[in-house]
């Protein structure tokens, strides 16, 4: 296969992902920004809110979803469409019962959860209430997970893009709506952000899965195959999934703990890290797209066993994502100010935000480098690794530093900004190490 097919399928895989996880962020930084028109206690609250529940179901998802796409990827690679169909079923099984488990417990806790982060009576009424409505959702936002990652597994961005553009489209709706009181409604503030969050998650997962249950992506899920209960599969998605949601808590617990603890610098220090974190996702799309790419690459190509194949389009996503990643960088060194009054009106926050928004314009490249190479790792089976990396470098760099910033220094989120360039760079370096021995080129999965 030449270069410029090898683009076209990276390129085909990749733009749909960058595509639609920039809806999803669009969705969250257009929250953020009309949230931020009510006052900061309503921005930490609807933060800390959609950190516990997305980070939960992420991490949740995360141990099924790349199991899913591994094994979806490898089998549709070596043509097996019946075993592709049966691994995604079990993965909706998985999905469901760790749903209802934990979106169920964190729903009767909500209040104490926050009352264990924070001491502003205010952002506890308010989170509260929120993390309540949207863990409703929440418990779809699970099936939604591992839907999309067969379908990415079976080489279709095309349809997760599909599903979000129908959710997004509803949930900024609903946002403008319900938040301010538009069209006749009452206005709602951050319960009407909850509500239209929840909506749009169950509506993204109905358009989803509709792909599978169709068989529009060469092979269809069976309903009676959901709840036929089969210990080997599970236990294969299990393996592969729990060093993957390892490192998805080890990510996400890291960077929730991290918001808990900058929470203690104060409500400006909060909201000035929240909006610059919600502007940087944006930065993360191409990273994710290539990651996108490079999983399901790697894995139909050792599928169909072509390791040589699965390699350069390894190499290639990585390529494509530290230049794009770049670019939009290059926005946020020279620009921060700009990109942050859009967030907020409240001058010292933006002042705040822009410094920190500066220096993460210095870890795009790193981070793209490290999203794609763990990617394509997972794509061949090796899930250990990146869980590995990701322990080193949230628990001997950012926890750590981050903890000296906060507790002892007491200084502010610029410095916070500052260990996790270092984190990242330590990240890609230990990703392009483990990648660069070419042990998972031999990895045989069931």
């Amino acid at each position: 296969m030449n270069k410029r097919l090898i683009r076209n399928k990276i390129f085909k895989l990749a733009l749909p992902a960058i595509l639609e996880m920039t809806l999803h962020t669009l969705v969250w930084t257009l929250d953020t920004a009309m949230v931020g028109r009510l006052n900061a206690e309503s921005i930490t609250a609807v933060n800390l809110g959609a950190q516990i529940m997305f980070g939960s179901t992420f991490i949740l998802g995360g141990m099924a979803g790349v199991g899913v796409t591994s094994l979806v990827a490898r089998n549709v690679g070596a043509k097996n469409y019946d075993r592709a169909s049966y691994v995604t079923s079990q993965g909706f099984l998985f999905s469901i019962i760790i749903g209802l488990i934990v979106c169920g417990l964190s729903f009767f806790f909500a209040e104490d959860i926050f009352k264990l982060i924070v001491d502003d009576m205010k952002v506890i009424e308010l989170g509260s209430t929120y993390l309540r409505i949207v863990l409703i959702g929440g418990f779809f936002n699970l099936p939604y997970f591992i839907s999309n990652s067969a379908l990415r597994g079976a080489g279709n961005t095309v349809a997760p893009l599909i599903a979000a553009a129908v959710a997004d489209i509803f949930n900024i709706i609903g946002d403008y709506v319900l938040i301010f009181g538009k069209f006749g409604f009452p206005r709602l503030g951050v319960t009407g952000a909850a509500i239209a969050t929840a909506g749009a998650l169950m509506l993204g997962t109905i358009v989803s899965l509709s792909y599978l249950f169709a068989g529009k992506v060469g092979f269809k899920v069976k309903i009676r195959d959901i709840f036929n209960v089969d210990v080997d599969t599970i236990k294969s998605l299990i393996k592969l999934g729990v060093p993957a949601g390892l490192e998805n808590l080890m990510n996400e617990g890291s960077r929730m703990l991290s918001s808990f603890w900058i929470a203690q610098l104060g409500t400006i220090n909060f909201a000035a890290n929240s909006i610059a974190v919600a502007a940087e996702s944006l930065s993360f799309m191409p990273g994710y797209g290539f990651a996108i790419a490079a999983t399901t690459l790697v894995g139909q190509n050792l599928g169909s066993n072509d390791p040589e194949m699965a390699q350069i389009s390894a190499s290639k996503s990585v390529k494509y994502g530290v230049l794009l990643m770049s670019m939009v960088g290059m926005a946020f060194l020279f620009i921060p100010n700009v990109i942050m009054s859009f967030f907020t009106n409240e001058r010292e926050v933006i002042d705040l935000a822009a410094k920190s928004i500066r220096i993460g314009a210095l870890e795009q490249p790193t981070i793209a480098v490290a999203m794609v190479l763990s990617g394509a790792l997972k794509g061949a089976g090796d899930t250990k690794g990146p869980f590995y990396i990701s322990t080193i470098s949230n628990m001997c760099i950012r926890m750590p530093l981050i903890f000296l910033i906060v507790f002892v220094f007491k200084l502010n989120v610029v410095y916070i900004w500052m260990a996790t360039a270092l984190q990242f760079a330590v990240e890609a370096l230990l990703m392009s190490i483990r990648y660069g021995k070419g042990s998972w080129k031999t990895i045989e999965i069931e």
